[in-house]
């Protein structure tokens, strides 16, 4: 076990490829500021000399070296697993044990739920609280007030 995000997102109504080209572009801003203030991201396998990968059908990241856990991805068009066929939303999560990278992985996730609104309801093991360095890293880019995208939250 471990400290973990989860998404889920209707089978029908996962988003378009507005949301996710502009998700994307919005998540590397989201890296690069990381990045500026001594986070070190690294592609999925979290190996040190590798980065974020951006493609047009989906983004991941991780931490580098010991400071890496699970890799973090968003798919433009996620598909189902065969264990959840029957399921009408499209699961995902990521473990980040609060390294790091979980900082930027919440303020991915902080910014999925603007964009993709009713398309995506985010949870996590952590609270609104412990998601504060993801939402001082989101409102330093984007210069604007998170906002807590856990569904029907009062914080």
């Amino acid at each position: 076990m471990g400290y973990t995000h989860y998404n889920y997102r209707p089978r029908n109504n996962a988003g378009s490829a507005y949301m996710y080209g502009k998700l994307a572009l919005d998540a590397k801003a989201i890296c690069e500021h990381a990045y500026t203030i001594g986070i070190k991201l690294g592609d999925w396998s979290g190996e040190n000399g590798t980065s974020p990968q951006f493609t047009e059908g989906e983004f991941s990241l991780n931490g580098i070296d010991d400071m890496s856990h699970e890799t973090f991805t968003w798919k433009a068009m996620p598909t189902q697993v065969e264990w959840r066929k029957n399921e009408p939303e499209i699961f995902d999560f990521c473990k980040t044990a609060m390294k790091p990278y979980d900082a930027v992985v919440t303020a991915i996730l902080i910014r999925a739920k603007e964009i993709y609104g009713s398309c995506v309801s985010i949870s996590s093991d952590g609270d609104w609280s412990e998601w504060q360095d993801g939402r001082n890293l989101y409102e330093a880019v984007f210069g604007e007030v998170a906002q807590c995208p856990f569904d029907g939250a009062s914080v």
